[in-house]
């Protein structure tokens, strides 16, 4: 069986409760009964003294002349009889009993009456106790009710008369007390009910919110992070709701941080292997060229002036375009390094782009394409040499891939555009611009000049973009800028 806090509350409240109402229910017990006990005690008290008093009157008014009880006590036990309502017997002082006179009118007495002639050991207590100079009671339970028996010695002046046994019916008494124990038994009972009742809802209170707690908790662990914990009270149970809450939005939070970087960890991913593809591809053209030409000339029986000038040139060129191609995987490698090892400074990055174009222009005048910069000051927190690598190179790609006769237009405001007048460009090529090894057929160019810029703009928190609008080619970067204190 499997114990819930709902068994376990409703076992423990009835234990507890059950025991709780049978202790107050023996102790309202014993204390009615005790205070039947001294209300007899008290009744009978006074009872033997208006009795005595009774007899001492008597007796100064009747001079008996031998014993009093012997000549008088029929009378005296019909007195003592009407005036307490109670069956009087009197006893000698040798025990023998000389009279009784039982009240007709309750019928109680009348049906128990009990004569006791000798008074020996099988006699009453309450009569043994009386000859011994003792007054004492015996009460006895009846079907109809409750009578108690009480005797005591009769001293006038020293002197012992003899002994009064009085039988009264108290079976009001005892009733009342029984009809009070009964109320407060009920009502015992009644209020532990009601505890029990209300310790049930409380429980049922506190046990609702837990199961909507727990059945969340179920969803959570199945991956269902939008169920409603909400448990609208000012207490724990709503505290431990609220925190549930916060727990369940942080762990959201935190799932869609992780897909988020899985994503980026996958495109990362399929990026390098791209990466190492391409460059597997781009070593393998001018080493296979090297190769076969190298196998040729190497021949025994090899005689060919010509091929082998030919030759001695295709080596040449594909040993500079190898040795080009390693030197920017190495520059790629070096932007990968960690930036926090870099040497960021503010700087000024529109004089830096002035005094490239002056230094570049030499080679743009073979072209015909002269350099025009425009703009004003951009300060900027960065690596200077790495920017001043991404200006050349996108400058350079300007150079090699415009048109002769046309500027090349270079804007520094918020952002820096460098614009060229060049040929239609495909778009799946402005589409894949900052991939590697795109444009690999044109003018030295093998392809990862725009890719190693990109990595440099993005270490710098930057963006850049490539656009094409007839008849220009546009390049567009975006860098933080730093506000310029004005003096």
């Amino acid at each position: 069986m499997r114990w819930t806090i709902r068994k376990k509350f409703f076992l423990g409240f009835l234990l507890l409760f059950t025991i709780a109402a049978l202790l107050f229910n023996e102790l309202l017990e014993k204390t009615i009964e005790n205070n039947t006990m001294t209300v007899i005690q008290n009744d009978l008290t006074k009872l033997q003294h208006t009795s005595k008093e009774y007899i001492k009157q008597f007796s100064q008014l009747h001079s008996a002349k031998d014993d009093l009880f012997i000549e008088y006590g029929s009378t005296i036990a019909q007195e003592l009889s009407k005036l307490h309502a109670q069956s009087v017997a009197i006893y000698k002082t040798d025990g023998q009993f000389l009279y009784e006179a039982v009240p007709f009118n309750i019928p109680i007495l009348k049906e128990n009456q009990k004569y006791e002639t000798n008074i020996d050991e099988n006699s009453s207590n309450e009569l043994q106790q009386a000859f011994q100079n003792k007054a004492a009671y015996t009460p006895k339970k009846l079907t109809e009710g409750t009578i108690i028996y009480f005797a005591y010695p009769v001293y006038i002046q020293d002197e012992f008369y003899g002994v009064l046994r009085f039988t009264g019916d108290y079976s009001e008494m005892y009733k009342h007390n029984q009809q009070l124990l009964n109320s407060f038994t009920l009502l015992t009972i009644i209020l532990f009910v009601g505890v029990f009742v209300i310790s049930l809802l409380l429980t049922s209170q506190i046990i609702k919110p837990l199961r909507t707690l727990t059945h969340a908790t179920k969803r959570i662990a199945d991956g269902d992070y939008s169920v409603n914990t909400s448990i609208n009270t000012s207490d724990e149970i709503g505290e431990l709701s609220k925190q549930f809450q916060h727990m369940q939005n942080e762990i959201r939070q935190q799932i869609h941080v992780i897909e988020s970087e899985k994503e980026k960890v996958l495109v990362l991913e399929k990026k390098r292997t791209d990466f190492f593809h391409n460059v597997t591809h781009e070593l393998k053209t001018p080493l296979a060229t090297i190769s076969g030409y190298a196998q040729i000339i190497g021949e025994k029986d090899f005689d060919d002036s010509l091929f082998l000038e030919k030759a001695a040139h295709k080596i040449r060129s594909e040993s500079d375009r190898l040795n080009d191609m390693v030197s920017q995987l190495l520059s790629f490698s070096k932007a990968q390094s960690d930036t926090t090892l870099k040497s960021f400074e503010v700087f000024d990055l529109f004089p830096l782009i002035q005094s490239i174009c002056e230094d570049l222009q030499l080679k743009a005048t073979k072209y015909a394409m002269p350099i025009h910069v425009t703009g004003k000051s951009f300060m900027m927190n960065g690596h200077k040499d790495e920017m001043r690598q991404v200006i050349i190179n996108v400058i350079d790609n300007a150079i090699k891939h415009g048109l002769s006769n046309h500027p090349i237009e270079i804007c520094v405001n918020d952002s820096i555009t460098i614009m060229n007048h060049c040929q239609p460009i495909p778009p799946d090529i402005i589409a894949h611009a900052f991939e590697p090894f795109i444009h690999t057929a044109a003018k030295g160019n093998h392809g990862l000049g725009l890719f190693i810029c990109a990595q440099i703009i993005e270490q710098h928190n930057g963006s850049i973009s490539f656009n094409y609008q007839q008849p220009y080619a546009i390049i567009e970067i975006n860098l933080p800028k730093l506000a310029t204190i004005r003096q």
